[in-house]
């Protein structure tokens, strides 16, 4: 009896039916919550290659401007290639429109953290140049080399600081629906860099409680890749300045076709033209010289000199040295008022020939930069100093014409 008992065990033991082997973890959805975002952009690296369009709409009274990057990003190389796509209504705050950068379409490609734009048929190689003018100039573009995604102009940026509120929604498919919120200064960087700086460092008083998390949703797909991610970005717009005009921000980004092969040839950062000995601060140029926009910048410090007998994008009128002292050494808005003066006369006593040019007719612009040191003193005087350099220059052709 006693042998019938054993192998009636053994039978039992291999039977179909039977005790199973424990299911492997789930490498996200079996995390603890909190670290499930984060986690996810493991499995994304694992997963390679995948199709992405990330959107970001700027609201105003006289319309949206739409910038829409699409292209591919391959998670296990670290390398991108990305369409960036500029749209802007005429009726849009001109200020605005100027740092938002030129409509129309750029080409970018990032491989080893290196950050590529085409110009044409070649690539320009925008290399990490220090400090300076030069630096300041091209800092911009280095966002593109992301830490989460290998295009880094994205919300892949904040969903693995996001920290989810509550259980995620279950879907059908075995996918996961969070609401999660970031850090304010995580969510900034979502925002295009010409829309301003900070008023305020994220760890003042307009950094902390409620003011200092923003509300993002994110979907994973069943192995907890990101495939959607949306973003409401306009609370930012209370801690910026120099945003006059913006009512709304709001950033959307999309993932598909996970795991694919690349369509895009990536080009090869050492035969790429080095954009800091092909372009020229524009603050060097004479008044009279002409230029055309350099490729990838959204702000008009750097372009490329040409002929003013061959196309070109705007023409330099005058160069301003900015150098204010005492109680008016305000801000950066000082320096351009300041400078704006100065290009009012000089742009009246320009050839008519160059006047001529201007698009829209009679409009002339400032660009530049400037810095400002300074304290009050016991008695209350002002040492404050503004300093810059700022250019007037008119605009030859619409924008993205």
């Amino acid at each position: 009896m006693a042998l019938l008992v054993l192998l009636m065990a053994v039978v039992s033991c291999g039977a179909p039916g039977g005790d199973k082997p424990p299911k492997p973890a789930h490498p996200v959805f079996d995390a603890e919550r909190s670290l499930q975002l984060l986690k996810s952009r493991d499995v994304m690296r694992q997963s390679g290659l995948a199709r992405f369009t990330s959107t970001l709409v700027v609201g105003s009274a006289g319309g949206d401007a739409v910038e829409t990057s699409r292209g591919e990003q391959d998670f296990g190389r670290g390398t991108a290639y990305a369409e960036r796509t500029m749209s802007i209504p005429d009726d849009f705050p001109e200020r605005i429109a100027d740092r938002l950068g030129p409509p129309g379409t750029e080409t970018f490609a990032v491989v080893a953290r290196q950050v590529l734009v085409r110009d044409g048929a070649a690539w320009l190689h925008y290399r990490p140049v220090g400090v300076g003018p030069v630096a300041d100039a091209t800092r911009s573009l280095q966002r593109f080399a992301g830490e989460t995604a290998p295009y880094g102009d994205t919300l892949a940026e904040a969903i693995p600081s996001a920290r989810p509120q509550g259980r995620p929604v279950v879907r059908e498919d075995g996918g996961r629906d969070y609401r999660a919120v970031v850090p304010g200064g995580i969510a900034a960087a979502a925002l295009p860099s010409g829309l301003g700086r900070m008023k305020d460092d994220w760890n003042s008083e307009a950094g902390k409680g409620d003011n200092a998390w923003f509300p993002l949703d994110v979907r994973l797909d069943s192995r907890g890749r990101v495939t959607w991610a949306t973003m409401d970005l306009t609370p930012l717009l209370a801690h910026m300045r120099e945003v006059e005009g913006v009512k709304s921000v709001r950033a959307t980004y999309e993932l598909s076709g996970y795991g694919g092969r690349t369509t895009r040839p990536l080009p090869d950062p050492s035969e790429a033209q080095d954009a800091t000995k092909a372009l020229t601060l524009i603050g060097e140029l004479a008044p009279g010289d002409c230029a055309l926009t350099a490729p990838g910048l959204p702000s008009l410090s750097m372009v490329r000199a040409v002929s003013c007998e061959r196309r070109h994008d705007l023409r330099v009128f005058g160069q301003a040295l900015v150098d204010i002292r005492g109680s008016e050494a305000v801000d950066g808005q000082a320096a351009m008022k300041w400078a704006g003066q100065g290009c009012r006369e000089e742009f009246r006593s320009a050839p008519e020939e160059w006047r001529r040019e201007a698009v829209p007719a009679g409009r002339y612009r400032v660009t530049g930069g400037s810095r400002f040191t300074g304290h009050y003193g016991a008695s209350g005087e002002s040492h404050s100093k503004l300093k810059g350099h700022l250019t007037c220059y008119i605009r030859t052709s619409a924008p993205g014409s």
